[in-house]
């Protein structure tokens, strides 16, 4: 049974780990495209058993379910690409820079993160319930071929699709399922746009989706679940 270590750089709240960087490394260890469903707040600085079952894998700390997955496929329909430098302008907006901002040293999110310790992703809305924001990923997350690698694509679809969900404005949100496909390879040191959208509510479920593009191809495409735990 392999174990899993979220190191507590990757944090999403300050005392648990980031879904979207907890859910990748899931993904990465089974293969393929998988949706993740988050049961409870990821420990960090602890190991975590992932274990393979004949409907995915299921991820436990002391034998409690943190996360489960399994195999999906993803159906979005992607909305035009805007370019790399509006997306960076429309950041200047963000309410993610927000000082009531509830998580703000989150790793993909966080304005309190430094640049080349968390990603520094900051989605803006644009039109239409439609957030974007650009990136670009440090050459530190990607293998030695310089291409991203998986838990870090994860990080980088997680919180675009919670600001497009209603975070923080709808309440405070946690992510509680995500899937992403990754379509094509993504170069580190390279630019990226992220697109994200709602999808609808249901009670506390927020439903949305999000793209990501670079050098205008559309290389991954993402659906996420949050619940809100506070109005």
């Amino acid at each position: 049974m392999p174990t899993i270590t979220v190191p507590a750089r990757f944090c999403g709240p300050p005392d648990s780990g980031n879904g979207g960087y907890t859910c990748g490394l899931v993904a990465r260890e089974l293969g393929g495209a998988v949706e993740c469903t988050l049961r409870a707040p990821v420990p960090m600085e602890v190991p975590l058993d992932l274990e393979r079952t004949h409907t995915g894998g299921v991820l436990r700390h002391a034998g409690k379910v943190v996360i489960e997955a399994s195999p999906t496929t993803i159906a979005v329909t992607p909305p035009a690409p805007i370019g790399v430098q509006a997306a960076t302008e429309a950041m200047a907006g963000s309410p993610a820079l927000d000082p009531r901002h509830p998580f703000p040293t989150c790793f993909v999110c966080g304005p309190r993160r430094a640049a080349h310790d968390g990603l520094r992703i900051f989605p803006a809305p644009i039109n239409d319930g439609m957030f974007v924001a650009s990136w670009l990923p440090d050459a530190e997350f990607g293998h030695s071929d310089g291409l991203l690698r998986q838990e870090f694509l994860w990080s980088a679809m997680d919180c675009p699709t919670g600001f497009a969900a209603g975070f923080p404005t709808a309440g405070k949100l946690v992510t509680g399922r995500l899937a992403v496909q990754q379509l094509k390879s993504i170069r580190t040191e390279k630019s990226c746009v992220l697109m994200a959208w709602p999808l609808g509510v249901e009670g506390r479920k927020h439903f949305s989706a999000a793209c990501l593009y670079q050098g205008g191809e559309l290389c991954a495409a993402g659906k996420a679940t949050w619940i809100r735990i506070e109005s």
